[in-house]
């Protein structure tokens, strides 16, 4: 063997040419296509989907020698049949072929050499691929195939989608297959598959089965047979082979080593087919074919399927004692026999299917599979820089208890690279490894605890199922403060899973067993510890004697280090005064203290976080801003990027857009610190859930509607109580706003189980209450008071069993709708005034714009023009300071309203039509019918007079649209009309401005101050 161990002196045979294809002309001229854009700088992804078998390892082969015969430079990454998909699997399997030289970009850090170091920050390791591959394309055009995602890790999946909107403006074709019939509704793949088509723009292709034209085809460009013997051959393969290439391939194969299709004069003959009955299986056919090849070569080529899809010829020849010689013989016939392709660099072969592996692996007996695994294994392990996910994957076949171990350090590996979800696996099947295993119940608590606390804010649900196992054996085990521990952390997944009751009753629970207990008892083990301080890179090192200290002064005062996140999950469950007691009581214990790092540092920033969703609600906006600003020094400390995420957004929710809602820089620096925190925590959070999640409420109220249905389309909503409160609000109010109240109750009635009677902390308390308020205008909405009052009843309940500042004046502005409602004009002029005084101190300009609203439409109503003008300027005054156009647009209705009630119905008509301009975009149904019904009251005018040229107010509302860039399906969803009906507006418009298309047209709806 050479010096490095390979059997690398003798030649073996190269890779055979691409295949011939048939029946995938339309494919193939597809991606052809798409490689020729590519090539002149104009980029796609192109997505190729279909059954095992069907030809996407065929295309893809076929795409990837046109493009190097183009020039361009070929990157191929693979994903294989193992149940432990590596972290970034196919990432690393292209990075490992990469032989950059000049002017080509050396690779991203992380990947050099294919092998994955530490990822301490997600976002820019995925900015870190977009770069290299922007260089790469641009020093020269560049085809990425990535095969077999069906078997690819959540991490891959999503560094593909980081990937996918910039691929258009690069030089570069990306081409990824799966099995179409392989993909779960909760595999990552699929979840993310609708937005990478159309986030994108990708090019979606789904390989259906060949029928009898395609297999004829095949059959004629291999044979030169008889018009006869072609039909009857053609026949039956329809009949075996059903449609599928390979299987079709693989019986002609079986035909010829029959002797049934032979070659001769120059031509091929066919036999009696009825003399040989194809087995249905193809592993029959495979094992016919590797008969043939000798029994010296069966048990070889049944080791190497062993040890996977790609076999190095180093440790085949290990594994079955075999010399150089002798391997390389057996690999020359297994080319042949078209059971293998040979690697360019000589050190590997890789099985031209992964279903000829499967045959193989499938025909050897359970017990022999398992002794080869555990040597594979062994060997692997042996290795210099062994790769902990395929050790422990052969242990695992092997059903050897080493796996468990291994399976651990495949687990640490995936959660250093920030791929939670994978190191959340490893740790829950090395758990299941050490289930029952005597002397090992420990280990199999702790590990089962980890897999939890992984999941915690992507999929709590399946993390409190775990803690109560853990839970169960510790308490058979006498083991009172792990038990006491478990409840303490299943009170935090209760909280994320949206159960803040029985979440805090367990949290206070866990730490009063804690604390009643010594602090040498209740030290919690280095490992937990980690864990606990949510040190997601590497420790900090601090200064012990300090840390010391801190935790005999929180022992001191009575509290475990653990209660630090108490104040925070009070705060924001409404007990707000517990949660300001607990929270500063629990950071003063640091004052004075100076070299206190790591995990004990950490803590306070828990504490400081829920200070400011405290003193937010106690309606204290600059302390709030000032207890994030400390929690979050604290946790960038430690890389904690999820709760940075969600200090950005509680103070987004809770302060910019409330108490500083006219600071426009403010809620979208919110915005985007939190956007881009959500990035580089991506690996902790559910699969597909899109960082620009932390743009939707700003969104909403900046009236980019149509970027928020983009944000949401295929967002999932998310399983952590934070991220969802933010998806529930803007869907909720969406819904509300267009019309569709049911879309709108759906998303409130889950979190008030028993409607306006469900009590207080079970949700977050702020979002509680504005639930409660939707809900409310919801049934005033359809003109149903009654359904609204228990709801405003609920809402006085749940602020005066908080104390809670922030909601009163929203509420009493709430009531004041509802007594309009309701026919009593002077009570909702009362709670109006209230609601004004409230919002004004401390300011919240949105409710002051409300109030002012309704006390100019109460005005309006009983004829006091003056007082009327005065609040509906005030209020559109505030609406222009805080940028908010839906609520512009709603006061200009009502400004509309006076303007017709005092006469000036000109100047209504301005107001309606400028409101009608806001309100079209953001396909605000109710408010266009309203626009429509104030309309309806002025005078008859005709329509020349109203608009230049003669245009029709419809035709005005489409070259508006028009001038803004929208294209005809946008302006005819706006307008609930067909787009062919846009075509005629258009035409109308042109012909009557006396342009010649639609960009004169918008450039003369700008000359005439229609835009």
């Amino acid at each position: 063997m050479a010096p490095d161990g390979t059997a690398g002196s003798t030649a073996i045979p190269a890779p055979p040419p691409p295949p011939v294809l048939v029946g995938r002309a339309r494919e193939q001229a597809v991606l052809r296509a798409e490689l020729t854009a590519a090539l002149s700088g104009h980029g796609r992804l192109v997505l190729l989907g279909g059954e095992a078998g069907i030809g996407k390892t065929s295309l893809a082969r076929d795409l990837a020698s046109e493009a190097t015969a183009h020039g361009a430079y070929v990157l191929p990454g693979h994903c294989y049949d193992l149940s432990n998909a590596p972290a970034y699997g196919p990432w690393r399997d292209l990075f490992a072929g990469y032989s950059p030289g000049a002017p080509l970009p050396a690779p991203p850090a992380a990947f050099a050499g294919g092998r994955l170091e530490r990822v301490t920050d997600r976002a820019a390791l995925f900015a870190e691929v977009r770069r290299f591959l922007s260089n790469l394309a641009a020093a020269r055009p560049t085809a990425l195939v990535l095969e077999d995602l069906h078997w690819a890790d959540p991490a891959s999946v999503e560094l593909l989608g980081s990937l996918a909107p910039h691929v258009r403006q690069w030089p570069l074709l990306v081409l990824a297959t799966y099995r179409a019939d392989e993909l779960t509704r909760g595999h990552p793949f699929a979840l993310q598959l609708p937005a990478l088509a159309h986030v994108a723009d990708g090019v979606r292709l789904d390989l259906r089965r060949l029928d009898a034209g395609g297999l004829r085809a095949l059959v004629t460009s291999r044979y030169a047979l008889t018009d006869v013997d072609a039909e009857r051959l053609v026949a039956y393969l329809d009949r075996h082979a059903e449609g599928n290439p390979f299987f079709a391939t693989e019986v002609l194969r079986a035909l010829e080593e029959e002797g049934l299709l032979r070659s001769c004069d120059g031509g091929w003959s066919l036999g009696e087919l009825d003399r040989l009955v194809v087995p249905p299986l193809l592993g029959q056919v495979i094992d016919g074919r590797i008969a043939r090849l000798g029994e010296e070569t069966r048990q070889p080529l049944a080791i190497a399927a062993v040890i996977g899809h790609e076999v190095p010829l180093d440790l085949w020849a290990a594994v079955a004692n075999l010399d150089d010689e002798t391997l390389l013989a057996i690999v020359e016939r297994a080319v042949e026999a078209h059971l293998m392709d040979a690697v360019r660099d000589g050190t590997r072969v890789r099985f031209v299917h992964a279903l000829t592996r499967e045959a193989l692996y499938e025909g050897v007996l359970p017990p022999r599979r398992r002794i080869w695994h555990r040597q594979v294994a062994e060997h692997l392990a042996a290795a210099a820089h062994p790769d902990p996910d395929a050790v422990a994957l052969h242990f695992q076949q092997a059903g050897d208890p080493r796996a468990a171990t291994w399976l651990a350090r495949a687990a640490e590996r995936a959660q250093r690279a920030y791929a939670w979800h994978t190191a959340a696996e490893r740790f829950r099947a090395a758990a299941a490894h050490l289930d029952g295993v005597s002397g090992q119940e420990r280990k199999h608590r702790e590990l089962l605890f980890r897999m939890a606390y992984l999941v915690r804010f992507s999929d709590p649900v399946s993390g409190i199922a775990a803690l109560d196992e853990v839970e169960r054996l510790a308490a058979r085990a006498g083991d009172t403060v792990q038990a006491a521990e478990v409840r303490y952390f299943r009170g935090i997944h209760l909280c994320y899973a949206d159960r803040y009751r029985l979440g805090l009753a367990e949290q206070a629970s866990g730490i009063e067993t804690l604390e009643t207990i010594g602090p040498d008892t209740a030290q919690t083990p280095e490992g937990f510890r980690r864990w606990y301080a949510n040190v997601i890179t590497t420790t900090v090192e601090s200064d012990q004697t300090g840390e010391q200290l801190i935790a005999d002064r929180l022992h001191a005062a009575g509290y475990d280090s653990r209660r630090c996140v108490y104040p925070w999950f009070c705060a924001s469950g409404g007990q707000l005064a517990t949660a300001v007691a607990v929270g500063e009581r629990f950071v003063g214990a640091f004052t004075g203290v100076s070299g206190a790092g790591g995990g004990i540092r950490v803590t306070a920033a828990f504490a400081h976080h829920g200070l400011g969703i405290a003193h937010a609600a106690l309606g204290r906006p600059d302390r709030a801003h000032e207890e994030w600003t400390r929690a979050r020094a604290l946790f960038g400390e430690v890389d904690h990027f999820c709760l940075l995420a969600f200090t950005f957004l509680c103070e987004l929710r809770d302060v910019a857009l409330t108490y500083r809602a006219a600071d426009l820089a403010d809620r979208r620096r919110l915005a985007a610190d939190a956007e881009a925190a959500l990035g580089r925590a991506g690996g902790a959070l559910q699969p597909g859930l899109s960082p620009r999640l932390a743009w939707l409420n700003c969104l909403v109220a900046d009236g980019r509607w149509d970027e928020a249905d983009q944000v949401l389309r295929d967002l999932p909503i998310p399983a952590n109580c934070y991220l969802r409160r933010e998806v529930t609000a803007a869907v909720a109010t969406l819904a509300r706003h267009r019309g569709d109240p049911d879309a709108a109750w759906n998303h409130i009635q889950p979190l008030f189980p028993d409607g306006p009677a469900t009590e207080p902390s079970d949700i977050i308390h702020q979002e509680g209450l504005f639930l409660q308020r939707l809900a409310a205008d919801l049934c005033l909405d359809r003109g149903d008071p009654e359904g609204a009052c228990p709801w405003l009843e609920a809402h006085d309940r749940w602020l005066s069993w908080a104390g809670a500042v922030l909601g009163r004046a929203e509420g009493e502005a709430a009531w004041a709708r509802w007594h309009l409602a309701a026919g009593d004009p002077a009570r909702a002029r009362a709670r109006a005034t209230a609601a004004l005084e409230l919002a004004a101190e401390p300011d919240q300009p949105l409710v002051r714009l409300a109030a002012h609203r309704l006390l100019g439409e109460i005005a309006t109503a009983g004829r006091d023009h003056k007082e009327a003008e005065a609040h509906l300027t005030s209020a559109l005054d505030l609406a222009t300071a805080c940028a908010v156009p839906f609520e512009r647009a709603q006061t200009l209705l009502a400004l509309a309203a006076l303007r017709t009630a005092i006469g000036t119905s000109g100047a209504a008509a301005a107001l309606i039509e400028e409101a009608r301009a806001i309100c079209v975009p953001l396909r605000s149904a109710p408010t266009l019918a309203r626009a429509d019904a104030l309309a309806a009251l002025l005078p008859t005018r005709s329509a020349a007079a109203s608009y230049p040229a003669g245009l029709t107010q419809r035709e005005v509302e489409v070259l508006r649209l028009l001038a803004s860039h929208h294209m005809d399906k946008e302006i005819a969803a706006a307008l609930f009309v067909s787009p062919r009906t846009v075509e005629t507006h258009v035409a109308n418009i042109c012909g009557k401005l006396g342009v010649a298309n639609r960009r004169e047209a918008a450039a003369a709806a700008t000359r005439l101050g229609l835009v």
